[in-house]
This record gives structure tokens, C-alpha cells and sequence, in this order.
């Protein structure tokens, strides 16, 4: 199963893009997905543990299982002042 996985911040920037897919197999828990989208993307491996994960406006956790289709949406901490 493809799910959909939009990106930003830092995250955009190590990718090249502002969406991607990962193919994982049912069920597709936010945990799979990480997992897949380091096999794609290695240089995540010091991003990923810290993002916040959501689909739509509403926070998941890893433990979380996403329906076909939805996009899963990572927010990575946010710096400056």
C-alpha cells in the first residue's frame, strides 16, 4: 500500500520534495511508515525521532494505524526567536 507523506521545515530540504509515498503493508502505523521513509531517505535518521506526526489537525502517535489514503503529516520542532 502507498501512503502519502507530506513534509516540511528541515525535512523538506533532506528530502527534495514537500510530499512523498512509501509503500508499507497493512496495518500502516505512523511507526511503519518512519520506518519506511528512512529506508528512502537515510539522511532523516537524525530528524525523524523528534517530529510531531498528524493527519489532518489531529496529533497521532506511532502506535496510531492510517487509513488508506490519508497523508500523513510531519512537523519537525520548531527553532529561532
Amino acid at each position: 500500500m502507498s501512503q502519502p507523506v507530506e513534509l516540511f521545515g528541515v525535512l523538506r530540504e533532506v528530502t527534495g520534495a514537500s510530499q512523498v509515498s512509501v509503500n508499507v503493508t497493512p496495518p500502516a502505523t505512523v511507526a511503519r511508515i518512519l520506518e519506511a521513509l528512512l529506508a528512502d531517505y537515510p539522511a532523516l535518521e537524525l530528524h525523524l525521532p523528534r517530529v510531531a506526526c498528524a493527519v489532518g489537525e489531529d496529533v497521532r502517535s506511532r502506535a496510531d494505524t492510517l487509513a488508506a489514503g490519508e497523508t500523513l503529516v510531519l512537523l519537525p520542532p520548531v527553532s529561532g526567536g
